[in-house]
């Protein structure tokens, strides 16, 4: 019970910071001071922390992820016998942009970036289910998940 008492005092504490550009800053040199004494709060609720910073989920910007399409699973799939000549010719992203489309099967995040003084910025990402918002998957915490999810299509 005593860690989670700590975890509500950081958010009395944050809640308290009534200017977001004050809430952004905070955020942002706890990271990079490497105290990340606020990292428990993005683990916990990172939705909660996203609004607090004054993000908006209805502006996210979208990306289309297409899943790797080799060629070993395609002469698998198909039953196709092995040639090095067409594996050599096997294009990875247009056959697995190809496969998205044919398939109707592909990973959507969408991407919202707060900003805050002297070029401060903490981003968010958000993956999406069957066209709807299922939750955050990196926050300014765990930047480095961010980004490469497969083959980026439009």
């Amino acid at each position: 019970m005593k860690q989670k008492t700590e975890i509500d005092k950081l958010w009395v504490e944050i809640e308290s910071i009534k200017n977001l550009e004050e809430r952004v800053i905070l955020i942002h040199r706890d990271i990079t001071d490497n105290k990340k004494r606020y990292k428990v709060l993005a683990e916990e609720d990172p939705y909660r922390l996203f609004e607090l910073l004054g993000g908006d989920d209805s502006e996210l910007l979208k990306t289309n992820w297409a899943f790797e399409y080799t060629y070993e699973e395609y002469i698998e799939e198909y039953d196709i016998d092995y040639d090095s000549v067409e594996e050599i010719k096997w294009d990875l992203e247009e056959k697995s942009i190809e496969r998205a489309h044919e398939t109707g099967h592909w990973y959507v995040t969408g991407t919202s970036i707060l900003k805050g003084p002297n070029g401060i910025e903490l981003e968010f990402e958000f993956e999406f289910c069957e066209g709807y918002l299922d939750g955050i998957i990196g926050t300014p915490y765990n930047e480095a998940a961010h980004g490469n999810h497969g083959i980026e299509f439009d």
